[in-house]
């Protein structure tokens, strides 16, 4: 008792004096808030340091992915399918094991006269990594021309901000001396090979579904409206060895015989025409000129040499061979090539 007693007393002392017990309540507050604000500022200084080291691993993974892009395009090849539009048709190779994703995309024309530029932003455009894309992209760039000679210069943009430039093709001289001097100046693009309907009414008269049509190897409508009417579109690349250009006349045709019957058969021409960006097809020719290495787009539709003259084909149905018979010149000189190219299938 003689112990516990005095501790009462001193703790009832205490207690008595307000002030006392005041500063005693303070500072033991003032120490809980002090380590309150301390574990506080370590607490935020650590999350800090953890989103600066997560930022920097971010950044260096981006820098990585952006070195580690690989993507190759290459065997670019430009054809005007009309006033004011180019299709560009590439390969795309991605060796890298990053996919790739393409947002933007730049063309570049010029000549001696003219100069015009365009972009493009693109939409599931995405090459998967190890994998081979061949891809068309159409594009509208004011003031070019289809009768025109132009160089092109073409880039895309990728998703992580790189800059792939479209490279031409690199046909050997071996396969240019062949097809010049084998076969002839002129090459065509067989998976290219488009026909259209026509439309019945005009002038103007339009091809249905242009630019894109369907594979000309299979050709439907020849017994319904519009009583097989249609185009054709060739892309021809002009390769001659001396680079000289190639104009192609009113008389370039692309002809056929049909088998009507086992015992009959009838012949089937369609000349070449002007066609425009709309898909019009014009009332009279103007000289095509094949500038070299650059490849164009050919259209075939009229009955008659010179003019477009629309024509009810026969109404039947069957496999034939095609013809493509081009006449004009080349440097100034006359100039012909055929090239028996394909065959069609005729469906109702």
């Amino acid at each position: 008792m003689t112990i516990r007693l005095p501790l009462r007393k001193r703790f009832r002392k205490l207690t008595a004096n307000s002030k006392g017990f005041s500063s005693v309540i303070g500072t033991t507050f003032m120490v809980l808030v002090m380590m309150f604000l301390s574990t506080s500022v370590f607490l935020w200084t650590l999350s800090q340091n953890t989103l600066y080291n997560e930022a920097i691993r971010e950044k260096n993974q981006l820098e990585s992915d952006v070195l580690s892009e690989n993507v190759q395009i290459t065997n670019t090849t430009y054809v005007v399918t009309g006033n004011n539009r180019v299709q560009i048709l590439a390969a795309i190779t991605n060796p890298s094991s990053l996919s790739v994703q393409f947002t933007t995309l730049w063309v570049y024309a010029s000549n001696a006269t003219y100069t015009g530029y365009n972009f493009t932003k693109l939409s599931n455009v995405n090459v998967q990594g190890g994998a081979y894309l061949s891809r068309s992209f159409d594009m509208i760039v004011k003031g070019l021309r289809s009768t025109g000679a132009y160089s092109f210069a073409s880039w895309l943009i990728t998703g992580r901000g790189n800059v792939v430039p479209l490279q031409k093709s690199t046909l050997s001289n071996i396969v240019i001396a062949q097809t010049t001097q084998g076969i002839g100046a002129l090459m065509m693009d067989f998976p290219n090979f488009i026909y259209y309907n026509v439309s019945q009414s005009g002038p103007p008269y339009v091809l249905k579904g242009y630019p894109t049509g369907a594979s000309g190897y299979y050709v439907q409508g020849a017994k319904g409206p519009p009583k097989g009417q249609f185009a054709f579109r060739v892309v021809i690349t002009n390769l001659d060895q001396n680079q000289r250009n190639i104009t192609l006349a009113a008389g370039s045709v692309l002809f056929s015989i049909f088998p009507t019957s086992t015992s009959a058969f009838q012949g089937t021409a369609w000349y070449i025409v002007n066609v425009n960006g709309t898909g019009a097809i014009s009332n009279s020719y103007k000289p095509i000129t094949l500038v070299y290495y650059v490849a164009t787009s050919l259209y075939f539709a009229s009955s008659e040499p010179g003019t477009y003259s629309p024509f009810a084909q026969a109404t039947f149905t069957g496999t034939c061979p095609v013809n493509l018979a081009l006449i004009g010149t080349i440097g100034g000189t006359p100039f012909g090539q055929n090239i028996p190219f394909v065959s069609i299938n005729i469906v109702s």
